[in-house]
């Protein structure tokens, strides 16, 4: 990203000033944003997670379909998801909204939604709204691309859903959105939902009810990975013991023991499926660690630290990690690519304004010339 890049997403902004404000009661910030906020302040005092593109692991953003030749190519991100609206004063995620990259002009759309999670074609997106109140309940759907036109998850298939669900993750293949789903007083486990039926079905998980647990779907999209953690004696930090793997069904398929139980993150497959990253702590004023792992021996492959990272956000390649991380001189936002021996390879600073709650790459193929300068 450049001064082009920023300039393009400021004009961007101006031109949606107008706009009326994101509607009220959208969801407040989560426990792992606080978290963030706690431990690392990036640039205007907002975070931005970035969602990589994956095949196996958490969400996918892949090209739209057949795609024109030539073009820019490359990466580029296709969403910023969950942006606070410095305009309004109050900082809750009731005010965020979203931007969506319309492939076919190279420029982004505004959204009035906190979350948006494009599908694995880039046809689709997963939208929320709501704070889980009685005001506003949360509500989840899905928007077509090329009509704007939103299904809503019919609440009530699952008690209390939506409502204490964690971010959706969508398949490989596009056909299920798993969310983890941890109500209060009530089981915990993980809701898929069919994402062309819009059918929710609760599968009870009880290790997500402890931890920061994300989800990661395994490579053939049967089943997914967790890591569950619990808070040591001195219960400043989150201790891991295994990767459990489970069917859809609900059923254990295995376990990975972790070489180190500070690597309590969320397990992510590479993009071919024959690696298992695993990391942590995350935001906390040690390094960050990450053992790359196969998944079916869990044999060390590669062990590094990258001191200025606070997160890891997935895979890039088969041969390349993403990270969130802050200059340790200016406190800027910064996202790292790294490679397999722990070497940073790139580095990019997101534009000024940008305050996304999570960012989401895709392939920049297809992508008109115009648009070149939003690639990387």
């Amino acid at each position: 990203m450049n001064d082009r890049l920023t300039g393009a997403l400021r004009e961007t902004f101006e031109r949606l000033a107008d706009d009326g404000p994101p509607p009220q009661g959208l969801a407040r910030s989560a426990l792992a944003g606080a978290r963030r906020r706690r431990h690392v302040r990036f640039g205007a005092a907002a975070g931005l997670a970035l969602c990589v593109a994956l095949v196996g692991g958490m969400a996918v953003v892949g090209d739209r379909g057949a795609q024109p030749a030539g073009g820019p190519g490359g990466s580029v991100v296709v969403a910023y998801s969950g942006i606070r609206d410095w305009a309004v004063e109050d900082g809750s995620r009731a005010y965020n909204y979203s931007l969506l990259l319309d492939a076919a002009t190279g420029t982004y759309r505004r959204l009035p939604f906190p979350s948006v999670v494009p599908s694995p074609d880039g046809e689709r997106v997963l939208i929320s709204t709501g704070d889980n109140s009685g005001d506003h309940p949360s509500r989840l759907g899905i928007m077509d691309r090329a009509t704007n036109v939103v299904r809503w998850i019919e609440a009530g298939q699952v008690p209390r859903f939506p409502g204490a669900q964690g971010d959706g993750v969508w398949s490989p293949d596009g056909g299920r959105i798993l969310f983890r789903f941890s109500p209060q007083a009530a089981p915990a486990g993980v809701v898929a939902v069919d994402a062309e039926t819009l059918r929710a079905e609760f599968v009870a998980v009880p290790g997500v009810s402890t931890g920061d647990v994300g989800l990661g779907w395994t490579p053939d999209g049967t089943g997914f990975a967790l890591t569950p953690s619990s808070a040591n004696e001195a219960g400043t930090n989150d201790v891991a013991a295994e990767v459990l793997f489970m069917g859809l069904d609900g059923h254990e398929r295995g376990t990975l023991k972790v070489p180190d139980d500070a690597l309590w993150g969320t397990p992510a497959f590479s993009p071919d499926g024959r690696r298992l990253a695993l990391w942590g702590p995350a935001f906390r004023d040690s390094p960050l660690s990450v053992a790359i792992v196969g998944p079916n021996t869990g044999a060390v492959e590669a062990r590094f630290a990258v001191p200025d990272a606070g997160s890891f956000q997935g895979w890039s390649d088969d041969d390349h990690l993403v990270f969130r991380a802050s200059d340790a001189r200016t406190e800027a936002e910064q996202v790292l690519i790294v490679d397999l021996s722990g070497a940073v390879t790139k580095r990019l600073t997101p534009p000024d304004g940008v305050a996304a709650d999570r960012v989401y790459v895709g392939s920049a193929g297809g992508l008109p010339d115009s648009a070149a300068d939003l690639t990387f």
